[in-house]
């Protein structure tokens, strides 16, 4: 899951609106908002102990200390004092290698944030403090031939302090992450449940690279209308058209919100909130410039797999939603929204263990709301976008054998590029007039 959305995250990326480097202005134009950035980092995680059940009770095993490859991705916003970014695991690495039981831990950010209380500047030392909505998730693979479940931890809160040093476009970090959420119940067996203590704290060292996609756009009086835009102000400042289509695409995954009293009761070995692997956001829309506000079709299709113990869940939703959405304001290209949603959703429900297979198709209408936010220092005149999406359901729900199996999401979709194409005709049409 986490390797496809990394490859499709950097194909989008390279329509990355960022702007001028921080490092080079004092003064706090529209266009100096953001300066997008890559990074490649390990994660330190020192030695714990393991569980695993046999003949004489339930044994320990020691997993070795560890060293987690990441990848990360982001942009520091507000003038250099902010950082925003999400990532993803790449690989672990045992620091000592042995023959017998072992571990997989992982760590990846759906949304980190940082704060530069001196802005990050060109040949000098910046310290910070973060917080990060994390997930966290461990597999142990402590009995021959047998397939262990991955228990999950979706909505966890990681602290992480450091220094960060940039050196033109390339920077160096060493900072310090603090796990709160450290203790599992894992299921060493069917029926049997261990407490294991995974490390609380981890060691990361980073080299980024930052990048500006539109430092310069080709064109000198549209930059400098850009950045004459009032630092806040409202969607629709300066829009000289009604409306206009647009069409996206992005990378996104769901998470599980709710306990179900069906797994509960049938199969308590598997993780009670769990992830989907990742899919495609698609959006046929249409914005009201004047009203501050569109309108959208969207389509996703998540997939959400469990196994453990010869027994495999799968879930399968078709999703169509409708959705109305209002702008709230727009900070020097930073624009929220929130709305309302209908979405139809089409379920198809799976599992398999060694006694017995079962499957079902479940249809139905749930309302939610609609939560993300527009990267356009453009403001309407922008023609190609970014936008992050997030869709709340909390009343989702089917039963499964009379038992009830609730099924609350949040739907996150991490980048979604928007394609304006009666903008970009009017783009074009500016540039090269008849």
């Amino acid at each position: 899951m986490r390797y496809y959305l990394l490859t499709t995250l950097l194909v989008f990326t390279f329509s990355l609106k960022s702007q001028k480097d921080t490092s080079a202005t004092i003064e706090k134009e529209r266009l100096d908002f953001a300066l997008g950035f890559f990074e490649l980092g390990g994660t330190f995680l020192p030695s714990f102990s393991g569980k695993q059940s046999s003949s004489e009770g339930i044994l320990n095993y020691d997993q070795s200390a560890t060293l987690n490859s990441t990848f990360y991705w982001g942009a520091f916003h507000f003038w250099g004092h902010a950082e925003f970014y999400v990532s993803f695991p790449l690989n672990q690495l045992d620091l000592s290698k042995k023959e017998g039981p072992s571990s997989d831990f992982n760590h990846f950010t759906i949304t980190g944030a940082r704060y530069y209380p001196w802005a990050v500047s060109n040949k000098k030392i910046r310290p910070y403090v973060g917080l990060s909505w994390s997930a966290l998730d461990i597999k142990q693979n402590a009995i021959p031939g047998e397939s262990q479940p991955i228990l999950q931890k979706n909505f966890t809160t990681v602290a992480d302090f450091g220094l960060l040093y940039k050196h033109n476009k390339w920077a160096a970090r060493l900072g310090i992450s603090y796990f709160p959420q450290h203790q599992w119940d894992y299921p060493i067996s069917k029926t049997e449940f261990a407490s294991i203590e995974t490390p609380k704290f981890g060691v990361q060292l980073g080299v980024m690279y930052t990048t500006d996609f539109t430092k310069n756009n080709g064109d000198q009086e549209i930059n400098d209308r850009w950045n004459s835009y009032p630092t806040v102000s409202k969607v629709s400042y300066n829009a000289t058209s009604v409306g206009d289509f647009f069409v996206g695409a992005g990378p996104s995954i769901s998470f599980n919100l709710n306990t179900s009293d069906y797994n509960a009761s049938e199969f308590p070995f598997l993780s009670e909130k769990y992830a989907s692997l990742s899919y495609f956001d698609v959006v046929l829309g249409y914005q009201f410039n004047k009203q501050n506000a569109f309108a959208a079709l969207s389509y996703r299709n998540p997939t959400f797999e469990q196994e453990g113990y010869g027994t495999t869940q799968t879930i399968n939703k078709t999703s169509v939603a409708l959705e109305v959405t209002k702008f709230l304001t727009d900070y020097s290209g930073f624009a929220p929204f929130i709305g309302l949603n209908v979405a139809y959703d089409d379920i198809k429900y799976s599992e398999t263990s060694e006694q017995s297979a079962l499957e079902g198709k479940y249809t139905n209408i749930e309302p939610g709301i609609t939560f993300g936010w527009d990267i356009l220092p453009g403001k309407t005149e922008e023609y190609l976008i970014l936008r992050t999406n997030l869709r709340w359901y909390p009343l989702a729900d089917f039963e499964v054998k009379n038992k009830d199996f609730k099924f609350g999401q949040l739907e996150y979709n991490l980048i979604q590029v928007v394609f304006y194409p009666e903008r970009f005709i009017k783009s074009k049409r500016k540039r090269n007039p008849a």
